[in-house]
Order: structure tokens, then sequence, then C-alpha cells
């Protein structure tokens, strides 16, 4: 298990993983966006709007991103079969690594290789409620040049 909490305007990279993960919305408001594994495009994304109490349970090995979309800081409460520092089992291979990305083999997408129409959603979600992205500085191309 583990706790995070993500500042206003920012959202955390997408990711896949086996079957058995449950995230707890503990504060703030939000979505998830969830996709198959050989998916990506925005007809086969599905959005989870959630709030304080709600639960995201991923499908297996399917991609899953969380947003922060409101005006506060967003926290939620993982629980995981199988971890770095705790090994479990189900029976099934846990491909990849969680910090490793999608292009040497892991599991994780970089902002940088993400579509754009996510980081656009997101905007457009953060309008509706006054507040602005943050992810220039984790996303090279919504850097403004000098």
């Amino acid at each position: 298990a583990h706790v995070s909490q993500f500042p206003v305007g920012t959202y955390k990279k997408a990711h896949r993983h086996g079957p058995g993960a449950h995230v707890i919305i503990i504060s703030g408001v939000g979505y998830s966006l969830l996709w198959p594994e050989d998916g990506g495009t925005d007809d086969r994304m599905e959005r989870v709007d959630w709030g304080v109490g709600a639960m995201v349970v991923p499908p297996n090995n399917w991609f899953h991103q969380h947003f922060n979309g409101g005006n506060e800081p967003a926290r939620y409460l993982a629980f995981r079969w199988n971890s770095q520092q705790f090994r479990f089992s189900l029976g099934a291979a846990m491909e990849g690594e969680m910090d490793v990305i999608v292009k040497q083999g892991g599991t994780q997408i970089e902002y940088e290789d993400e579509a754009p129409l996510i980081h656009d959603w997101f905007v457009d979600t953060l309008d509706k409620v006054g507040a602005q992205s943050q992810m220039a500085e984790f996303i090279p191309r919504l850097r403004q040049p000098t």
C-alpha cells in the first residue's frame, strides 16, 4: 500500500500492472483515464470522475492515469498485490516494472510520449474550476520558448 498526494494542476504518469489494485480517493476531486494495453486512442479511453470516498480498480494490464481536476491537492491510498519490497505471485507473470518506460520494455508511459489530447482534456477540466496546468515543468512541448 502507499499514499500519494499530487498538487493542483498536476497528474500522474500513465502506467499498467497486473490485477487487484484498489485506489481509494482520500482528498480532492479529479478523474482517472483507463484504456486497454493495445489501446490509447481517445475512442478506447474511459474517463472515471472521482471525489473523496471513490475507488478506482484498473482492469488487468490496462493503462491508467490519475488527474487532479480540482482546486486543492488530491490524495489517494493505493492497495495492490506485489511490490518491489514484498514479492507475491498470483500465478501470472507481472511483466515490466513501474519505473521503466514502455519503450524499454516497462509499464510506464513518459509524459512526452503520451497522446497530446490527454493534456488538452486536462486543461479543459481545469478551466471549469479556474485552475491552471502546472505540467509544463514535466512536458517539454508545453514550455514557452525563451
